[in-house]
């Protein structure tokens, strides 16, 4: 279904994940894409990707957030949909992770976001609105153990996106969040294989991780006009994980010998 043909896209944290599952689904869905991400050989899988721009540089910067919506409307003739997609994990509990490693997670996972957010406006205003999407985190709904800085980072970006929606709704433009659970990218490839993936997934409702495209096709579905009356929401993308209180195992999982 070629539900973006026409359109034009940003996908940040752009060089692999949920990041390129998302800019794969939209070009196959029709649209033009600006794929950013700070390390510039980790884009080169897009070179050769019909109706796809590439910019390497940190999200970080304001300067850079205005270039990649400089080279959406310069390259393509405009801007319709934004996928803010990049962010970092930090592991350590409050005794011991460092305030340098929240001071980073921080500045990446939300302000780093609301950049994006300030630079895109103007760009999908003229396109008479649009659509921008926030990769969040279940982290941000609820705490884990050892990922304080991680949970407060995401919970930021979840309160941001509602109160912009507030803010910005009427431009006809739209925010929402997508709150992964757990999912297959280089952020849970340490624990591939091991007692604390099985653990995990005995408390997920469909006893598996998840795969970047599906996050994907939530990102795409919010971005189109499909989604024309949804914004502020934050979407639980997350094998049903959050359905529950965390204390016990799931059915399946009980099966596979958890409590």
């Amino acid at each position: 279904m070629k539900r973006h043909e026409g359109r034009v896209a940003i996908v940040t944290g752009a060089a692999a994940g949920i990041g390129r599952a998302t800019v794969e689904k939209f070009v196959a869905e029709g649209a033009s894409v600006v794929a950013v991400d700070v390390q510039r050989d980790a884009l080169s899988w897009a070179a050769g990707l019909d109706g796809v721009a590439t910019l390497a540089g940190d999200l970080t910067d304001p300067a850079v957030n205005a270039e990649m919506v400089a080279l959406a409307v310069s390259r393509f003739g405009a801007l319709h949909a934004v996928a803010l997609n990049a962010g970092i994990v930090v592991q350590g509990t409050i005794q011991r992770g460092s305030l340098e490693d929240y001071d980073r997670v921080m500045d990446i996972n939300v302000r780093a976001v609301a950049l994006g957010i300030r630079a895109a406006l103007p760009a999908l205003e003229a396109a008479d609105g649009g659509a921008i999407v926030v990769t969040g985190s279940v982290s941000g709904l609820f705490g884990d153990s050892g990922l304080w800085a991680y949970n407060a980072s995401t919970a930021a970006v979840v309160n941001l996106v509602r109160s912009v929606a507030l803010d910005i709704g009427h431009l006809g433009i739209r925010i929402n969040a997508v709150c992964p659970g757990p999912v297959r990218t280089a952020m849970t490839a340490n624990v591939a294989g091991t007692d604390m993936e099985r653990s995990m997934q005995a408390r997920l409702p469909l006893q598996r991780f998840g795969d970047p495209t599906e996050i994907a096709n939530v990102i795409s579905f919010l971005a189109s006009t499909e989604a024309s009356f949804v914004t502020g929401a934050e979407l639980p993308v997350d094998g049903g994980v959050t359905c529950g209180t965390g204390q016990w195992a799931t059915t399946g999982g009980r099966r596979a010998g958890f409590l």
